[in-house]
């Protein structure tokens, strides 16, 4: 078990460096990536910051959006996926042949290119939080361990379920031409009951209705209200976490239902 455990490790330790290594070679994209999960966020916090200066919002004052906002920009970072893009262009083109030629599933490889990508990412934006922090008390968040250790402990399913969905959703390519749409119908959706575009409970109740039923509000809003605690008392958080937990399951048995009866149908040449 101890030798098993060690050669994981040795194994995700080396895929995670090289796709370190492939991401460095790619600054100037990573960086234009990285710069858009700044500006979108922004743009919300400008629409919200000047409909408060009116008054509170139900609730939301200028500084609580301001929070809630770059609380947004960090998780978003954090639990960003793209596989679903990656993944059909891998089947549709044969590029998928060399991945189920090596000794472990392609899906391990993704998963250390994303751990690569969000580390990065995290370095990167957390620097900006610190900085905009500096000169800017509105965003700052008080140092409680409790809370930034719940917030971390929700957003590593808050990703597991990002990443899977995107994942299950790109194996759709090996029955349809283009996954991607499947994709992009997602992503849309995800601006407005994820909590991106704006706070949950600030929306029209059939949209929280809605979101409810989703797995949205569990890959980024739940975090962030952890986060900047507007998720504090107990119950709250552990029956989001189980929530969480839930959909995270949901979506690791799609998986791997998919993947199996996909590679049954794969006839792919090429790569």
């Amino acid at each position: 078990m101890a030798f098993a455990t060690s050669v994981w490790l040795h194994r995700y330790a080396a895929l995670t460096r090289a796709a370190w290594l492939v991401d460095l070679q790619y600054r100037a994209a990573i960086g234009i990536w990285m710069l858009w999960g700044v500006v979108e966020p922004m743009i919300s916090l400008g629409i919200w910051w000047s409909i408060a200066a009116g008054g509170a919002v139900q609730g939301y004052a200028g500084a609580d959006f301001a929070r809630y906002f770059f609380a947004i920009m960090l998780v978003n970072q954090l639990t960003v996926a793209w596989d679903a893009w990656i993944l059909d262009g891998w089947i549709r083109l044969g590029e998928l042949n060399l991945r189920l030629a090596r000794p472990m599933a392609p899906i391990h490889e993704a998963i250390t290119d994303n751990l690569a990508f969000k580390l990065q990412g995290a370095v990167v934006l957390g620097g900006v939080w610190l900085l905009v922090a500096g000169f800017w008390p509105a965003v700052r968040l008080p140092f409680e361990p409790e809370r930034w250790a719940l917030a971390t402990l929700a957003v590593v399913p808050a990703a597991g379920i990002r990443f899977l969905s995107s994942y299950a959703t790109g194996i759709a390519a090996f029955w349809i031409t283009r996954a991607t749409a499947l994709a992009d119908l997602q992503y849309g959706l995800s601006l407005f009951l994820s909590g991106r575009i704006a706070p949950l409970e600030l929306l029209p109740p059939q949209v929280q209705a809605a979101a409810q039923w989703t797995w949205f509000p569990s890959m980024i809003a739940f975090p962030a209200e952890v986060l900047t605690g507007r998720i504090s008392a107990p119950g709250g958080f552990w029956g989001g976490f189980a929530l969480q937990l839930v959909w995270l399951a949901a979506w690791w048995v799609l998986y791997r239902l998919l993947w199996a009866r996909g590679l049954r149908r794969y006839a792919a040449v090429g790569g």
